[in-house]
């Protein structure tokens, strides 16, 4: 590229290549860095911009738009840009605003004004879950996004179901968000993490000397303490049976009587229950009760498994192999289109978590850019099909039936009586399947 023309601009330019060696600067910059240019030239441009990030853009590709650059003299607004050649980023540019130093400092004044108000606002948001913290474009996952912006500010009790790993934290966390409740207390208890003798002091709280080695001053329970706002249920069913009763009397008349007390206390909370259990098969086996079911299940968001989401599989692997690339400061890795279809066509019987499970492992464990079909067969530890259950390996068959359909197809070339004959069906059994698949690709 030729940067001749540069000199003439008043804003300063600077070029490194992809071995971070600075290769050009124009007459601005070097006047801003009162050096003359034979001195930055070939400089590794951290030796002469300590504090720059051009390396960066060199290497990710992606373009900063309107920084904040720290020098000597203060603090410079601009831009960074890769350069890019016949598809390739062969170095990145740096453009500077160059103003006298009264303007400069006029700009810091302006910014540090605003510091303290982007600290507050950061404080504030750094807990919270928005919907553009949701990775998702499957229409599985938008019906669940439609549903909890309609449902929000309106619910009393919702009853979040799906199997572990799924993300039923996550939208109980957007459930309190956008309900009108999200600056009073969001208090979250698993049920199933309490033994069953602690549980109904962590909920109803205590009076003082309610029990042997109660606390003095006595304690509320989480539901006086989640009074204005919203408690979160995890794992619903592994209640013991004598609290679930307890639980329905405060659904129903919203009071609660601690511990050795004899005074009932009116509490104004919204209450979200989650379960990855199938709650009617426990209300059958009488270990679930059916009249607390009826109450909670008011509305009922289900979370769908990610083997019915594979349009986000990969969407979320990107995502969190961004994040683990961040935080444990590694390149960020692409993952190739073989091994892509593997994780796509995978049944993911630990969901979401399992996939940021496998995400971290390949960030830490791999050397390579480019995640491929053999990294993926060695390091991504799927779990054996024997480990499945039924849903899984009902899918799993599913699955395996369509690619070899979808297969035979191919090979001939749409046509379904061919097709039909090559797998051994009959043609009417070949279009139930189709049917099934809900495909329209052939005629």
């Amino acid at each position: 590229m030729d940067f001749r023309s540069f000199d003439m601009l008043s804003v300063g330019i600077l070029a490194i290549n992809t071995t971070n060696e600075i290769v050009y600067l124009n007459n601005a910059y070097a006047s801003f860095l009162e050096m003359p240019k034979y001195k930055v030239l070939n400089q590794p441009v951290r030796k002469i911009l300590p504090h720059t990030n051009l390396d960066n853009v060199c290497k990710t590709g992606k373009s900063e738009i309107g920084v904040w650059q720290k020098t000597k003299r203060g603090y410079l607004f601009g831009n960074r840009l890769p350069i890019i050649e016949d598809g390739k980023v062969v170095g990145a540019l740096a453009e500077l605003v160059l103003e006298n130093d009264e303007v400069l400092d006029t700009l810091k004044d302006r910014l540090n004004k605003v510091g303290s108000k982007v600290n507050y606002l950061t404080d504030q948001l750094k807990n919270s879950i928005g919907m553009d913290k949701v990775i998702y474009h499957s229409d599985e996952m938008t019906k669940v996004i439609f549903n909890v912006i309609k449902i929000a500010p309106l619910f009393d009790t919702v009853l979040l179901t799906g199997e572990t790993g799924t993300g039923k934290e996550v939208v109980a966390e957007m459930l309190w968000q956008h309900s009108g409740r999200s600056n009073a207390h969001f208090l979250k208890i698993n049920c199933a993490a309490l033994p069953n003798e602690l549980i109904e002091s962590e909920l109803f709280g205590y009076e003082k000397g309610a029990f042997t080695g109660a606390n003095l001053a006595g304690k509320p329970g989480k539901f006086e303490m989640a009074d204005g706002g919203i408690l979160f249920l995890d794992e619903i069913t592994s209640m013991p049976m004598s609290m679930q009763a307890k639980l329905l009397r405060v659904l129903q008349d919203k009071e609660v009587e601690r511990l050795g007390s004899t005074r009932k206390k009116k509490v104004d909370i919204k209450i979200l229950a989650a379960s990855n259990a199938n709650i009617p098969e426990l209300i059958r086996k009488q270990q679930f009760r059916e009249d607390l079911y009826y109450r909670l299940n008011v509305v009922n968001i289900h979370v769908p498994p990610l083997r019915e989401r594979k349009t986000d599989v990969l969407l979320l692997a990107d995502y969190f192999l961004g994040e683990y690339a961040r935080h444990f400061n590694r390149t960020v890795m692409s993952i190739a289109p073989d091994a892509g279809e593997i994780l796509k066509n995978y049944y993911w019987p630990g969901n979401v978590r399992e996939l940021k499970n496998m995400m971290e492992r390949f960030i830490i464990i791999c050397d390579s850019p480019v995640i491929t079909y053999k990294d993926m067969m060695e390091y991504a530890q799927f779990i054996p099909a024997s480990s499945m259950n039924v849903s899984s390996f009902r899918y799993a068959v599913s699955s395996t039936e369509k690619n070899v359909i979808f297969k035979a197809l191919e090979q001939c070339n749409g046509n379904k009586s061919k097709t039909a004959k090559l797998l051994g069906i009959n043609r009417s059994t070949l279009y139930t399947k189709l049917s099934r698949f809900n495909d329209d690709t052939y005629d």
